[in-house]
């Protein structure tokens, strides 16, 4: 004998609406019908699971203990439908997005009008800003952030994981004494997005620890691009992510510093509120963006 999810629902009714006759109302099942789908569901788990008669409605103790998992059971069918469901159904409303200017571009741009197709019927907002937004106070639904800093309360997941690399311009590199190991670093100007250290002294990333560099100078901003074009114009040792550097040091407007060191890569990070974990629009949006950057 085959378990039918009718007799449990008609079972989990029963106990919420206090009587096996108001489960049948509520569900629409003929009285007769329902008490033989209860028997059937007893017949079949090998217990009485309901008190019923003369005045008496109530679980037994197996009835008791089979409660929960069928509760379990529905709930998870429940959600099965609806995923399936969610499928036939069209995305509308609007979608906003925070995203880094240079991610932007370099990262999304390529991808954006393939989630555009599938759900022409979804307006997408792309706010381009190097400062993070509170999604908290729903300035976006979806925010792209390097780094982990402040998403504790937020659902973040990994997207890409974003190489670093240290590149100065040829003719610095000619003026200035010559860089061999990370030690050799020292004296230097350098440019970063990283965080704020004593005046002089710039954090490099090594694999196996953070290697601190007494330099001559510092300059920090949240723009990559613009390090890269002072890199060019100004001279100094810019840590940026390849991402961004490829182009220039292609081209050898920039060559890599120190190619042999590893440097710590970043985490890209998709993020959103807990709340709004099962959120359609939100849902799709992280399952295509996380599918497009493994295949990239």
């Amino acid at each position: 004998m085959d378990l039918l999810m009718s007799d449990v629902r008609l079972f989990v009714k029963a106990v919420e609406v206090g009587g096996l006759t108001q489960a049948a109302d509520a569900l629409s099942v003929p009285k007769a019908s329902a008490s033989r789908q209860l028997k059937r569901l007893e017949a079949l788990v090998g217990h009485t699971l309901l008190h019923r008669g003369a005045g008496r409605f109530g679980l037994t103790g197996e009835g008791r203990e089979f409660l929960s998992t069928a509760k379990e059971v529905l709930e998870a069918v429940n959600q099965a439908l609806s995923r399936l469901s969610d499928t036939n159904e069209a995305l509308t409303g609007q979608l906003r997005i925070s995203v880094p200017g240079y991610l932007g571009r370099e990262l999304l741009s390529s991808h954006l009008s393939g989630f555009m197709a599938a759900h022409p019927l979804l307006k997408l907002t792309v706010d381009v800003n190097s400062d993070r937004v509170d999604l908290f106070r729903e300035d976006a639904d979806v925010a792209i952030r390097v780094g982990l800093d402040g998403c504790e309360d937020l659902v973040a997941r990994r997207i890409k994981r974003q190489i670093l690399v240290l590149c100065a311009a040829p003719w610095y590199l000619e003026r200035h004494r010559v860089i061999e190991t990370v030690d050799d670093l020292a004296g230097h100007y350098f440019l970063t997005c990283g965080p704020e250290r004593q005046a002089m002294e710039m954090v490099v990333p090594g694999l196996d620890r953070e290697y601190i560099v007494r330099a001559a100078g510092v300059f920090r901003a949240n723009d990559p691009e613009l390090l890269l074009r002072l890199a060019c114009s100004a001279g100094g040792v810019a840590l940026v992510p390849l991402l961004c550097a490829k182009a220039a040091i292609q081209s050898g407007s920039l060559v890599t510093v120190l190619p042999s060191f590893e440097l710590m890569p970043e985490e890209v990070n998709l993020t959103y509120l807990p709340a709004r974990r099962n959120t359609r629009k939100i849902r799709a949006f992280v399952d295509f963006i996380s599918k497009a950057l493994e295949q990239a």
